[in-house]
């Protein structure tokens, strides 16, 4: 992180045990000169610093804007919104890691950054206020039972931009999409409906890669279909992979 600051001899040690102390953590970041939070776990060293670079590119200028990052984990992406010039940044987690929050904040504390962490549901934004102009929401949605219903709500406070990232069923990295008037009415037991580019999600019962917390994988047109009915226009794709994307969505 550009804001680590240096520590030395007994206020080190402090710190590196506090870090310990709320372990284990998901994020890897320098919190202080030199010292990291999670440098031999998983997912890796390179984690969510490799995502940052992949998202950077996607963010508009962040100097002066309302953020909220939904699904914040130890506050990696807030703290970084932050450093850029944010106004305000709220994160939010739901606690499906247990420390997080009390990691993100003990982060903001150390590295003397202004962040509003919450512990709370993305069902729950209603209670936050609205008028963001920038949402984050990445690995979240997969991990949901009732996706749409999120979606919603991340729209009811999004007055701008959302950058939306998510696991996905096997793509080629290029986004073709059948035409609307194809889809606009399908007709029962219509063949479309077995096109490979048809919107569609496949729902996973119990576990995903050895993860219980999955629930629905999406074809890349499901995700595409999915942010338009839920009032988001697509302005970007990325393809980190090719069972992820990365959208730059506005609100409409």
């Amino acid at each position: 992180m550009e804001s680590a600051r240096s520590f030395r001899g007994a206020e080190l040690k402090a710190l590196i045990d506090q870090i310990k102390t709320f372990g284990p953590w998901f994020h890897n970041f320098e919190i202080a000169e030199n010292v990291w939070t999670n440098p031999a776990g998983e997912p890796g060293p390179d984690y969510p610093e490799r995502r940052w670079r992949e998202v950077e590119p996607l963010l508009p200028d962040v100097r002066g804007l309302k953020c909220l990052d939904v699904g914040c984990s130890s506050g990696f992406f807030s703290l970084k919104l932050k450093e850029k010039g944010a106004l305000t940044v709220v994160g939010i987690d739901s606690g499906e890691q247990s420390k997080a929050i009390a990691q993100a904040k003990f982060a903001a504390q150390v590295l003397k950054l202004d962040v509003d962490f919450r512990e709370y549901s993305v069902y729950d934004l209603a209670r936050i206020g609205n008028g963001f102009d920038l949402v984050l929401f990445m690995g979240v949605f997969y991990h949901l039972r009732h996706p749409l219903v999120a979606l919603e709500a991340v729209r009811a406070v999004c007055s701008g931009t959302m950058i939306f990232q998510t696991v996905t069923l096997d793509h080629q990295k290029e986004f073709l999409e059948l035409k609307h008037e194809q889809t606009q009415d399908v007709a029962f037991g219509d063949a479309l409906l077995r096109h490979p580019q048809f919107p569609s999600l496949s729902f996973v019962e119990e576990k995903y890669g050895g993860d219980a917390s999955c629930w629905f994988l999406p074809n890349i047109q499901a995700v595409s279909a999915m942010i338009r009915s839920c009032k988001f226009e697509a302005r970007k794709w990325a393809f980190p992979t090719n069972r992820e994307v990365i959208v730059k969505c506005t609100s409409v």
